[in-house]
């Protein structure tokens, strides 16, 4: 693999995951700080390596597989958290999961056979709310335990975990579905035998 600054950008992404799960998850101020840090430059190297690789020319089909790749593990690991922090159920992190598993296998199963999957733009819109999402529910998380005993703490605490902090994720977890359904409709040849 030939390693393009695009390239290393986007594998910064699968450095930082493991940081800001660890971070977090943590009861300190600061460690969470960190990672309400280290997510936002996660998201924002998901468009630097887009605009790195055609500013210097160093589009790649590595590099096209891995950027979808890293993003995926970027947001699972936000959340998993999301669900170890009770913001969000299970059965949601499950069904991204899951979707993400499936267009991962997808992606190999395309590679293998000398050809690639092009993120669709509906997918592109779906990262993108995944990531939105995920720094709106850190900020609050963020102000809830900075601010302990505040009433803007309250405020947070009672934002994140309320009626509509709860339909934000669930129209999230829908459009994630649509788009698992769209990349299997569109790529149906994958599956077939001898294809």
């Amino acid at each position: 693999m030939k390693f393009t600054l695009a390239n290393i950008v986007t594998l910064s992404r699968l450095f930082i995951a493991p940081v800001f799960l660890v971070c977090i998850l943590s009861q300190s101020v600061s460690a969470i700080t960190i990672a309400l840090i280290l997510f936002a430059i996660g998201a924002g190297t998901d468009w630097l390596d887009g605009f790195l690789a055609r500013r210097y020319g160093e589009v790649t089909e590595h590099g096209m597989f891995l950027d979808p790749l890293a993003d995926k593990v970027l947001t699972i690991s936000a959340f998993v958290a999301l669900f170890l922090l009770h913001i969000m159920p299970l059965w949601m992190v499950i069904i991204i999961v899951l979707r993400d598993f499936l267009t991962t296998a997808m992606r190999s199963i395309a590679d293998d056979s000398g050809t690639y999957m092009i993120t669709s733009f509906s997918a592109k819109v779906k990262t993108f709310l995944q990531m939105t999402f995920i720094v709106y529910a850190l900020v609050l998380y963020w102000i809830a335990k900075a601010f302990d005993g505040s009433n803007a703490s309250v405020q947070a605490s009672i934002t994140l975990y309320s009626g509509v902090t709860f339909f934000a994720i669930l129209s999230i977890t829908l459009l994630t579905i649509y788009t698992g359904i769209m990349y299997v409709s569109s790529n149906r040849h994958l599956f077939r035998r001898g294809s």
